[in-house]
């Protein structure tokens, strides 16, 4: 890439508003709200991917996408075919427009995919209308931080085990709450958007009711923004439709040593537990 074509990526990419750090070659990174790289090993996924196919529901700007096709998978990505279509409150009321809303939505995505030269191929669909029949079904189907936005995440979730032929990745926002019983922290209000935060046991109870054959808690992690703030507390849960293990999973990522965990107790109510992080995310969604 030459000097003047690399400062015109580089100007029209600062134009954009990013939800991940995405690599665009030559240098360029994306400005992203999330660099997950140094998170990435969290995720557990299969280091090679050649010739299985795989879904990333919910892409943002596609950094999962990019990252799945890296490693030789077939990739379709989904997104919503309109930012009105997030499960959002009765009152909730965007700062950006309609068409700045629609840009943040669609426009990093279709930047990066085309920077990159990526070959993966994305449907605008909500997650709720996920089914073998309007996607197909995929080796591996990848799902992050998007439960939490939805109202029915349970409903979600046996979308995601309908369209699995082998592994889900899901990863969502956790309630660290230190007990077993399967509790989640209701955040939802009239104009919100965000809905439910589950703890550890409650993760796994929805996993396993929306028929999964099988399914390991893997990692857990503050996944702090990118400019170092504290960010929201993760789970990932890797679950399959297979009779045993797929072998899909013997050569993975790993979760990196130093990532930050946190516990809360019930005693305590979690006061203050979310506070660092409250107004960051508001501020991503334009509230």
């Amino acid at each position: 890439m030459d000097p003047r074509e690399r400062q015109s990526l580089a100007d029209r990419m600062n134009q954009l508003s990013w939800y991940h750090t995405v690599d665009l070659g030559d240098g360029l990174r994306t400005p992203g709200a999330y660099d997950h790289n140094p998170y990435l090993g969290a995720y557990g996924l299969p280091k090679d991917l050649t010739g299985c196919t795989a879904l990333d529901i919910g892409a943002a700007s596609g950094y999962f996408t990019f990252e799945l096709e890296g490693r030789g998978a077939q990739v379709t990505s989904t997104e919503l075919p309109q930012w009105k279509a997030h499960d959002f409150g009765p009152q909730y009321a965007s700062e950006m427009t309609d068409d700045g809303a629609q840009q943040y939505l669609h426009d990093p995505y279709a930047f990066a995919h085309e920077a990159r030269g990526s070959h993966a191929r994305r449907k605008m669909i909500n997650i709720y209308d996920i089914n073998p029949d309007t996607v197909g079904r995929f080796d591996l189907v990848f799902c992050g931080s998007v439960l939490l936005h939805l109202t029915d995440p349970a409903r979600a979730l046996m979308r995601i085990q309908s369209v699995t032929q082998q592994v889900a990745v899901i990863a969502t926002v956790v309630y660290p709450l230190a007990t077993p019983e399967p509790l989640a922290r209701y955040m939802g209000e009239p104009g919100g958007f965000t809905w439910w935060y589950p703890n550890r046991a409650a993760f796994e109870a929805m996993v396993r009711s929306a028929g999964f054959a099988g399914w390991e808690w893997f990692s857990e992690f503050r996944l702090d923004y990118a400019d170092g703030q504290p960010g929201p507390y993760h789970g990932v849960i890797r679950a399959w439709n297979t009779p045993q293990r797929p072998a899909l999973l013997d050569d993975s990522d790993q979760p990196p040593t130093n990532l930050v965990k946190e516990k809360v107790t019930l005693s305590a109510g979690g006061a203050g537990w979310l506070d660092p992080y409250k107004e960051k995310v508001r501020g991503l969604l334009g509230r």
